[in-house]
């Protein structure tokens, strides 16, 4: 971020009903959204998401795309119900800077999906709809859902080869 390196948790177990928010100034009640993004609980991690997703701050895409990489469909489906609300621009950035993570997080889409989800076809599956609309130039983005054939083509070869 910025040209630094930023180090997400990978969870956390505290519990947000202990935390007083009516001392926080917006900016910090964001980074606490952020953080708890993180949490082991995935209804608070879904709850502190929605608090972001639209803000278009330079911490928010770390957080926010580490979600994309994970299994809770109800995340994704938030997610991919407010993509035309994100910062195209700021992600971009975001995952242009880090290609490897973007790598990651898409090889984990299309493992969950082949696990969990590869009875919904994979153009009707939130997170391939967010990785596409992450991929796709900022002129196209208001055609989000549509599976980029490279995607499409991971999948395949993940099915072809696991089965």
């Amino acid at each position: 971020m910025s040209g630094e390196i930023l180090s997400i948790p990978y969870r956390i177990y505290h519990d947000p009903a202990l935390i007083d928010r009516t001392c926080l100034t917006t900016r910090q009640g964001e980074l606490l959204d952020c953080l708890l993004t993180r949490h082991h609980n995935g209804f608070i991690r879904e709850e502190h998401l929605a608090g972001i997703i639209c803000a278009n701050n330079e911490w928010i895409p770390p957080f926010a795309v580490q979600l994309v990489g994970e299994y809770v469909i109800e995340i994704l489906q938030l997610v991919s119900r407010n993509l035309t609300l994100l910062d195209p621009p700021l992600y971009r950035r975001f995952l242009r800077a880090n290609p490897k993570f973007f790598a990651l997080t898409k090889q984990r889409v299309i493992s969950y999906w082949d696990c969990y989800y590869r009875w919904q076809r994979s153009a009707d599956y939130a997170g391939f709809q967010i990785i596409t609309f992450m991929e796709t130039p900022h002129h196209h983005r208001l055609m989000p859902y549509l599976v980029s054939s490279a995607i499409f083509d991971d999948c395949l070869a993940i099915s072809a080869a696991g089965h």
